[in-house]
């Protein structure tokens, strides 16, 4: 998986950010009280279903789960203007006109505020739903899995053990008790395996999550490796690629169990020896693991087991079982698995994360382990951190320069509260915006204190060069006020540097105090 942003999140800021033109344009002039509703409290709202679709973009959100949110934004705003649309036109021409008269325009937009929001929240729900569904999926195959695991492995292996034991009766042959021996005790070791994979099938996945451990990739590839070969003499397992150095995943006893199974998967053929190579390398927070056989093609059923996780479509015991436990080993520790066929040979790639790459799955449930981007946590940190900044920079430009009410021209407005408010709507969507950019880089610069600091220096510096010295002289002459292109003062400058530094000093110490507040309560 690579880092990318969710871009249907971008839906949801564009339409936030649109229905906000009008809602203080046309309410300037009116009294206080039908100002600050109005006006005030409708672009307070546009405002922030814009941030909280920037924040749908950068975040560790599912993809899925952003589209959902936008579908539902899109189908509430347009239900409501069609239902607009509807009332207009059923009220007559003559009272249209008079509804014209009374400034339709922020009437309209503030409606259709109220059906954008309406529909975030209803996507919000259906994609939480569906989350839980999934959730409720995966413990579902957990349990199937324990079933197929007690009904096939252990009874096979008591039957067997039943039937040696048959053989004995009557008959003193050592030669053949030593058979029957070794046969006892090697389904006697099955049977104690099952039983610790039981161990970890029968926890829940936050259960199995939280007994997740650090391991190295490579030792455990190793062990399985000589597990299988002791089981099939003539496959030939050849690891061609592996690291130097360890590499640390998150994982447990089921990961050694499942990459058993991708490596037996391939040698059941009549036609030779198994020719297994197997490849580990390490991305920036994935390790890749890729397993190749020429052994015989993976079916649909099996590569829809190994990619999407249809547990319960596939019951076969040889092989379904096994990918099935591969399955759902991958969605405890957050993996994944991607299938390929070529010339006579299959691919299974495990792409399994690192432990440098997120918080430990099981402590934190803020953060899904195969997500990237801003956690949930950090976003309620960048907020606030955000609006302090907001407030230190407000002050410095508006003592400088009396800044704060030209940014409410921006929005049809002078008075100092539009300002404040858009003011502190930019900063929440530039903080936003660079604790992404902390989320995409490398993890060594991304835990670097100096980096972040000089990142957030940095970002301010493109802030002013960009947003306050092109984009807003531009966007003052759009809404009929005079400004020089570029603007580039030093005044600005410093209350951008201001800003930067407030945001970036939060957030990482922010950051800092809630890691060590989640190592002591480890």
């Amino acid at each position: 998986m690579n880092r990318r942003l969710s871009p249907a999140g971008l839906i949801v800021a564009v339409i936030g950010f649109g229905l906000t033109r009008f809602t203080v344009t046309f309410t300037v002039g009116e009294q206080p009280l039908r100002f600050a509703f109005a006006g005030i409290v409708p672009l307070t709202l546009g405002l922030t279903l814009s941030a909280f679709g920037v924040a749908l973009t950068v975040g560790s959100f599912d993809r899925r789960y952003v589209r959902i949110t936008a579908l539902w934004t899109v189908i509430g705003t347009a239900t409501m203007f069609l239902l607009v649309v509807l009332t207009l036109m059923g009220s007559g021409v003559d009272e249209m006109g008079e509804i014209a008269g009374v400034q339709w325009q922020p009437a309209l937009s503030n409606f259709l505020i109220g059906g954008a929001i309406g529909g975030a929240l209803t996507g919000i729900y259906a994609a939480e739903n569906r989350r839980q569904r999934g959730e409720l999926k995966q413990q579902t195959d957990r349990l199937e899995i324990l079933n197929r695991s007690l009904r096939d492995r252990v009874l096979n292996a008591v039957l067997v053990i039943d039937g040696q034991i048959g053989v004995l009766d009557d008959r003193d042959d050592p030669e053949l008790q030593g058979r029957v021996v070794e046969t006892v005790q090697s389904q006697s070791k099955s049977i104690q395996r099952t039983v610790e994979d039981v161990k970890h099938l029968a926890r829940s996945t936050e259960g199995a999550r939280r007994g997740l451990e650090e391991m190295d990739l490579t030792t455990v590839v190793e062990r399985a490796i000589g597990t299988v070969s002791a089981d099939c003499q003539d496959c030939q397992y050849e690891v061609t690629t592996r690291p130097e150095k360890p590499v640390s995943i998150w994982g447990n006893e089921m990961l050694e169990r499942a990459i058993e199974h991708v490596l037996r998967r391939g040698t059941d053929r009549d036609d030779g020896p198994t020719q297994v190579s197997i490849t580990i390398e390490q991305g920036n927070r994935l390790a890749h693991l890729r397993i190749t056989d020429d052994g015989a093609e993976l079916s649909d059923s099996q590569r829809e087991i190994l990619e999407e996780g249809a547990g319960s479509d596939y019951d076969d015991p040889s092989s379904g079982f096994g990918l099935n436990v591969v399955r759902l080993v991958l969605d405890t520790i957050g993996g994944h698995a991607e299938t390929s066929d070529d010339g006579g040979t299959t691919t299974i790639e495990l792409a399994i994360p690192l432990t440098s790459a997120a918080t430990h799955p099981g402590r934190s449930t803020v953060r899904a382990p195969d997500s990237f981007g801003v956690s949930r946590r950090e976003m309620w940190l960048t907020v606030v951190a955000s609006l302090v900044a907001g407030v230190t920079m407000g002050v410095v430009g508006q003592a400088t320069s009396g800044v704060v009410p030209i940014i409410g021209s921006l929005y049809g407005s002078t008075q100092p509260v539009v300002g404040w408010i858009t003011h502190e709507f930019h900063s929440v969507v530039f903080g936003l915006m660079y604790a992404g950019i902390l989320a995409s880089v490398p993890d060594p610069y991304a835990e670097d204190v100096r980096w972040c600091l000089a990142a957030g220096m940095g970002w301010a510096l493109a802030l002013w060069l960009v947003a306050a010295g092109v984009i807003m002289p531009l966007w003052l002459r759009l809404v009929g006020q005079p400004a020089v292109v570029p603007s580039l003062s030093l005044l600005s400058l410093l209350s951008h540097l201001v800003w930067g530094a407030t945001m970036s000093a939060l957030y990482v110490g922010g950051r800092l105090a809630m890691d060590r507040k989640a190592g002591q309560s480890d």
